[in-house]
């Protein structure tokens, strides 16, 4: 795989994320789900379960294919930079990569015997995910590879959030 071709896919995923995250969102007000028949509780909780998903293939899987490593040239200023973002040290985004994979191993991928499912705390992935993809459109374009990706994650994130609650039959 060219390097373009993975800068491009770790793109696409950080949409991918966006798009599920603001589609679960969108489904709630107030606490409650919007939708109470089962299509719209099943639909909900899948695009929570995607979002998960995307996210560690970002985040969680060090050496994954769609690893943030795999494609941004400085760590050490992506980190930092990333860090700052979300408010964390090094020590409490390890902590927090555990809380997002452990949704996804015990109750995404597998259904252990866990009673609980802790929902992890999603402002953070959105956080690090808005973070990845505006640092990708700024310091990795390569072959102009973004040409015809939304300008900016803030802006991408909106624009579904606003469709999401359209289809949900919110104001």
């Amino acid at each position: 795989m060219t390097r373009r071709q993975r800068l491009r896919r770790v793109g696409i995923l950080c949409c991918h994320f966006l798009r599920n995250l603001a589609f679960y969102r969108a489904g709630w007000r107030g606490g409650e789900l919007r939708r109470q028949d089962l299509f719209w509780i099943n639909v909900n909780g899948n695009f929570l379960d995607v979002a998960v998903l995307e996210w560690c293939k970002l985040f969680g899987d060090k050496w994954g294919q769609q690893s943030w490593r795999k494609v941004i040239t400085d760590h050490e200023a992506f980190m930092a930079g990333l860090l700052a973002s979300v408010k964390m040290t090094e020590a409490e985004f390890g902590a927090y990569i555990d809380e997002m994979k452990t949704y996804r191993d015990k109750f995404v991928a597998h259904l252990d015997e866990l009673a609980v499912a802790n929902i992890p705390r999603l402002r953070v992935a959105r956080k690090c995910v808005s973070y990845l993809y505006d640092y990708l459109r700024a310091h990795e374009q390569e072959e102009d590879c973004f040409h015809d990706a939304p300008p900016s994650a803030a802006v991408f994130y909106r624009d579904i959030a606003v469709q999401g609650r359209q289809e949900y039959g919110a104001p």
